[in-house]
């Protein structure tokens, strides 16, 4: 008899499947064509509401006129908004409006992080067939997205951003790019960076909605000397 497969987070009995990215990111009703990896409830179903929070932001980022970020938001958060007020003050607390009008939110960096551990960890998985270990790799992310009052932060970012921008530019054969089933416009995309395999550093940088972006940085950690 076969085995059943093992969660990509924890190894526990698989009963459901992770898509990649969540589906939620997407208009309901379509037929879509997404990645999976094997996971158990609490790795797929427990994250819902982190889910929801990063789409929120990430469509309110992402809106213009009529474009899909917009009609994601207006079909999926707006009615949450209204229906949860508790989830509406969870966006709006500690906001400022500028005087154009802009608003400017704070975000909970623990839910961020949360989302894209899942997902680089189920990135992994369905890379190379088995769990990211965070005994070989440390896991970090960068918002590029995200604005910061830290002068030291906004410096590495920027850093980082023209770094990765050079390697797109003279290494582009040692990139595997994904691209996410698109209804129109696309949704979710990730460049894939991992030129000697899961045996030394890897770089997933992510972009949502075609301008939400993330760059996950996938870390080796130091060989310990022999005595």
């Amino acid at each position: 008899m076969p085995h059943a497969p093992s969660c990509y987070r924890c190894g526990a009995p698989a009963t459901t499947r992770e898509h990649l990215p969540p589906k939620s990111f997407f208009p309901k009703g379509g037929n879509l064509q997404l990645k999976t990896v094997p996971s158990c409830p609490e790795h797929n179903n427990a994250k819902s509401d982190d889910d929801q929070y990063l789409l929120a932001h990430i469509s309110i980022h992402a809106a213009r006129g009529d474009n899909l970020a917009k009609k994601v938001f207006v079909k999926s958060i707006e009615p949450q908004i209204g229906r949860r007020p508790a989830f509406r003050d969870l966006l709006t607390d500690e906001s400022i409006r500028g005087g154009d009008g802009a608003v400017a939110y704070r975000v909970d960096m623990a839910r961020f992080d949360n989302f894209f551990d899942h997902l680089c960890h189920a990135l992994y998985f369905d890379r190379y067939g088995s769990p990211f270990d965070d005994r070989t790799h440390t896991l970090g992310h960068c918002y590029f997205s995200l604005a910061s009052s830290d002068p030291g932060e906004r410096q590495r970012m920027a850093m980082l951003e023209t770094m990765l921008g050079d390697f797109y530019h003279r290494c582009a054969a040692m990139i595997e790019r994904y691209e996410a089933d698109r209804l129109g416009e696309i949704v979710y995309q990730n460049k894939f960076i991992d030129p000697a395999g899961p045996a030394a550093s890897i770089t997933i940088a992510h972009t949502f909605y075609g301008v939400f972006e993330v760059a996950s940085l996938l870390t080796r950690r130091p060989l310990m000397g022999a005595a």
